[in-house]
């Protein structure tokens, strides 16, 4: 064999040794990406359940606001009927 050849081989040696590497190397960013897949998929359903609780504490907050709506309603309703009752005796019985 002659020095060429020795070369050559060793050149190629080197190539495979940094081709494994590189293999190992896209096999770890392959890893990778397939994570960032699983994780953007579970925050895309954490975003959809986070929306659900937001709407779900939302009605909550307005039900008690709804509660005072129906008591003042039925308090003016009281009034208004208490004071058309009270006009309508004393022109009628009056």
């Amino acid at each position: 064999m002659d020095e060429n050849d020795v070369q050559v081989r060793e050149r190629l040696t080197a190539v495979e040794s940094s081709l494994k590497s590189l293999l190992k190397r896209v096999d770890h960013i392959e890893e990778l990406v397939e994570a960032m897949q699983r994780m953007t998929i579970e925050i895309q359903h954490m975003r959809e359940e986070l929306n659900c609780v937001s709407t779900d504490v939302k009605e909550l907050k307005s039900k008690p606001a709804k509660h005072w709506e129906s008591i003042i309603s039925a308090g003016i309703s009281a009034i208004v009927g208490g004071g058309l009752g009270f006009l309508i005796s004393h022109l009628i019985g009056g």
